[in-house]
């Protein structure tokens, strides 16, 4: 089993922010979105976007975070 490489590590950092701050993203605008089937599109700021960021982010986080335990699982031959 070998380790991983910088610059594989470095990709990894990259695609697990890059996949956080992208579902906080798409959360908060859900959450912020008003009347959007009337036809007013509008955006309105409140805590609850704050919180949509937030769990967006740790969602997106866990993402990779399974991936990666399922990734180290297979390499060590521990298939289910």
């Amino acid at each position: 089993m070998t380790d991983a490489s910088k610059h594989e590590k470095g990709l990894f950092r990259v695609m697990v922010a890059g996949t956080a701050l992208s579902f906080g993203s798409l959360a908060a605008v859900v959450v912020s979105m008003k009347d959007f089937t009337g036809g007013n599109a509008s955006f309105v700021f409140s805590y609850k976007t704050v919180i949509a960021f937030v769990l967006g982010c740790c969602l997106g986080w866990a993402f990779w975070s399974l991936i990666r335990r399922w990734s180290r699982r297979k390499s060590r031959g521990l298939e289910d």
